[in-house]
C-alpha cells in the first residue's frame, strides 16, 4: 500500500468513520417527537410503563427532603432544583448508565437530586447507592464513584463552556475512605477556574451530614469519601455540530 494512502487512511478516515458509526447509533436510539423507543427494555417493571420516578425509593426521597441540608438550599434563591433525568431526554434514558443498566432500587436508586447554582458555577447532588454496587465486602465500587463523579463534574462546568458541552480531558480522583453500600452520599462540584474552551473543576462526595447543626457536625462529620478535579474541554469541532442536540 502507497505510504501516504495508508497515513491517510489511519490518521483520517478511520477516526471519520468511527465517529460517523458511534454517531449514527446515538442518533438511532434518539426518540422521534412522539417519545417511541427502539430498545427492549430488560426490565418488566418499566416494560409496564413505569418510570424511574415511581420505581425509585421513595423511603429515601422523602429522608432527603427532611434533611437540613437539603432544606437549606431548596430556600437559597441562587440554587435550581431538578432531577437528572429532566436532563435527559424521554426515549434516551434507558440508554443513560445512571437511568437504565445502573437504575433500580439496591443500585442507584433514586433519581439524583440536583441543586445548581449557575452564576457561581456550583452543584451540589444527593444520590443513594445501594447494595447491588457493593463488592464482596460490602463496599461501594471504585468504578460507579468514578463514573458519577465524572459525570456530575463535567455538568457543573457545561455552562462555562462557549457551546455549553465538553469532553474529559483528564481526570483525578483520590479515594479517602471506602462507601458503605445502602448509604446516600452527597456530591459536591464548583468550578475553579475556566477560559475559552477550558474549563477546571473540583468536587468531593461526602456522607449525608448527621444533623443540621453546624458545630455538630463539626465534631462528627460528615465524612469525605473521594475527592476529584476535572478537566473539561471543548473540542474546536463541537461548533460545526452545534444544532445537533446530542449532548
Amino acid at each position: 500500500m502507497n505510504p501516504t494512502a495508508a497515513i491517510i487512511g489511519k490518521g483520517l478516515l478511520l477516526p471519520a468513520f468511527g465517529f460517523t458509526l458511534g454517531l449514527g447509533y446515538f442518533i438511532k436510539a434518539w426518540p422521534d417527537e412522539a417519545g417511541s423507543m427502539t430498545l427492549q427494555d430488560s426490565d418488566s417493571s418499566r416494560k409496564r410503563g413505569q418510570s424511574n420516578l415511581q420505581l425509585q425509593r421513595h423511603d429515601v426521597v422523602e429522608k432527603i427532603a427532611r434533611h437540613g441540608l437539603y432544606q437549606k438550599l431548596m430556600k437559597d434563591p441562587n440554587f435550581d432544583h431538578s432531577l437528572q433525568s429532566h436532563k435527559i431526554p424521554p426515549g434516551h434514558r434507558a440508554y443513560h448508565v445512571g437511568q437504565g443498566i445502573l437504575f433500580g432500587p439496591d443500585k442507584l436508586a433514586i433519581d439524583p437530586l440536583i441543586l445548581a447554582d449557575t452564576k457561581r458555577h456550583e452543584v451540589v447532588i444527593f444520590y443513594h447507592l445501594g447494595k447491588d454496587l457493593g463488592n464482596e465486602n460490602g463496599k461501594i465500587h471504585k468504578g460507579v464513584l468514578s463514573l458519577i463523579l465524572d459525570e456530575a463534574l463535567c455538568y457543573c462546568g457545561f455552562p462555562t463552556l462557549p457551546s455549553k458541552r465538553g469532553v474529559t480531558a483528564k481526570l483525578d480522583i483520590q479515594f479517602d475512605k471506602d462507601i458503605p453500600a445502602d448509604s446516600t452520599v452527597v456530591l459536591r462540584a464548583r468550578v475553579s477556574e475556566f477560559k475559552g474552551r477550558k474549563c477546571v473543576i473540583e468536587g468531593t462526595l461526602e456522607s449525608l451530614p448527621r444533623v443540621s447543626n453546624s458545630w455538630i457536625n463539626a465534631l462528627w462529620g460528615p465524612s469525605q469519601y473521594a475527592r476529584a478535579k476535572c478537566i473539561l474541554v471543548e473540542p474546536k469541532w463541537f461548533k460545526y455540530i452545534s444544532w445537533l442536540n446530542v449532548f
